[in-house]
């Protein structure tokens, strides 16, 4: 009989040498097996669960011992990471249980340790580079590229090569990317001479994300014009993806070599202060929870810094509004928002700062969604879970929907393909900061179509 509170295997510190160790992993997802069929409380976040519990009732006397390894992988791959079960699980050593149950950190690891013994296909690498795709795409040849990505011929062969599912949408590339954007733009005001007015404690580095970089620039504009619009000093330097997308495959060789790079450029602004803002709650979440637990040593010490200083966006602006710094001079309103609250955001536990702040623009309605997408880095790109993550959405999907806004909105550019395409809209949902950012415009400005008389105090 497994002794459920026994957490002796109960480790997610890959320096911690039996963190590697199979019989100390199989020990793990026994123990947590058994106490989550018990329990079912989360039964509606991810597949994994259900596939779990399916299994579980079809054996004698709902024995783990039972469990098929081909079953096994099908549960730990089924998760997609989204952490919403720690979140609400009552077991986990957030609320001090001597289960010290962590789910979806054990799924990760029996990820981990797979990819270590079976290597991570060549598919998977591929898809997890944005980076790389990024810079292949972005530039002169993106009108190509986009056009190609459209061509259900073109999509049939990425599907077949990078396992891409032919029919998930998918964003365009740019030809300026966000980057390069923001340093022309500098070098232009410091040729013509130009200055903003700066607030010496609003030092903060950009962290727009590969997707913002090379996919969305806009949201980065916008979040530029509301930053600025708070006497913020920006810096942007060099910066790659977070990583997270090696640590869905397993892949920790890569996965460390995109956190030491920037490790590398982050930590000397980290060290003077400056407040690392994430455009995207995924990037804050592996900021914040993932350098310091994946990186050892002088590096852990560094990262643990930059986990310090890391903030999502709107918690940073949350925090000005805290000071008595935000700027309420709103211009023109949306007047009902929908707004979907990304997983990797509640698992911050920072509360809802981006419905906060929206709710300080006048005449403004927010109705908020917290169920999952879905989406989760590139599970639903994934042939094998497209059409699963698209049944898994409904419910947000609908949700939503039901609000009847007149704009829809996430915090995650890459929830917001999952929405376009799930709820069948015409347009992308907004970033919340690009409805800060045209809320404080006028209709004649590019603000929205109703104007306000005075801003909210």
């Amino acid at each position: 009989m497994i002794q459920q509170t026994d957490t002796s295997n109960a480790i997610y510190d890959p320096t911690d040498i039996k963190y590697w160790d199979e019989a100390s992993l199989q020990a793990e997802l026994n123990r947590s097996f058994e106490i989550c069929n018990g329990c079912r409380m989360c039964f509606k976040y991810c597949t994994s669960f259900p596939t779990l519990f399916s299994f579980m009732d079809g054996y004698a006397e709902d024995n783990v011992h039972n469990i098929k390894k081909e079953d096994q992988n099908r549960v730990i791959d089924e998760c997609f990471h989204c952490k919403i079960c720690y979140v609400a699980c009552p077991y986990t050593d957030k609320d001090q249980h001597a289960f010290n149950l962590n789910y979806p950190a054990l799924m990760q690891r029996a990820v981990i340790v797979r990819a270590k013994k079976q290597g991570v296909p060549l598919r998977r690498k591929m898809l997890q580079n944005a980076d790389l795709l990024g810079k292949v795409n972005t530039g002169l040849i993106s009108a190509v590229a986009n056009k190609a990505l459209g061509s259900n011929f073109h999509r049939a062969i990425a599907q077949a090569i990078v396992g891409i599912h032919k029919e998930k949408k998918l964003p365009d590339f740019h030809r300026t990317s966000f980057h390069r954007w923001f340093h022309l733009r500098k070098k232009r005001m410091e040729k013509e001479g130009k200055s903003l007015e700066v607030d010496p404690a609003n030092k903060v580095v950009l962290f727009s994300t590969c997707f913002v970089n090379y996919n969305n620039p806009q949201v980065g504009k916008d979040a530029v014009e509301v930053l600025e619009r708070h006497k913020c000093e920006i810096q942007c330097p060099s910066q790659n993806c977070c990583g997270m997308p090696g640590l869905e495959s397993g892949d920790l060789k890569w996965v460390r070599k995109k956190m030491r790079a920037n490790l590398k450029s982050l930590y000397p602004f980290a060290e003077q202060g400056y407040r690392i803002l994430a455009i995207n709650p995924t990037c804050s979440l592996t900021l914040k929870q993932e350098y310091p637990n994946f990186l050892e040593g002088e590096e852990r010490k560094k990262a643990e810094l930059i986990s310090k200083q890391t903030r999502d966006l709107h918690e940073f602006l949350f925090e000005l509004k805290q000071e008595e710094k935000f700027d309420r001079s709103f211009k023109s309103t949306p007047e009902s928002v929908a707004y979907h609250v990304p997983c990797h955001l509640r698992a911050q536990h920072i509360g809802f700062r981006s419905r906060d702040l929206m709710r300080l623009i006048p005449e403004n309605q927010i109705g908020l969604v917290s169920e999952c997408c879905s989406h989760d880095g590139t599970w639903a790109m994934r042939k094998e879970y497209f059409e699963l993550s698209m049944k898994q959405g409904k419910r947000a999907f609908d949700e939503l929907k039901e609000k009847d806004a007149n704009v829809v909105t996430t915090d995650c550019p890459l929830a917001a393909i999952q929405l376009e395409q799930g709820m069948e809209l015409s347009e992308r949902p907004l970033h919340p900061v690009q409805i800060l950012n045209r809320a404080y415009k006028s209709p004649e400005e590019g603000g929205f179509n109703k104007a306000v008389e005075q801003s909210a105090e």
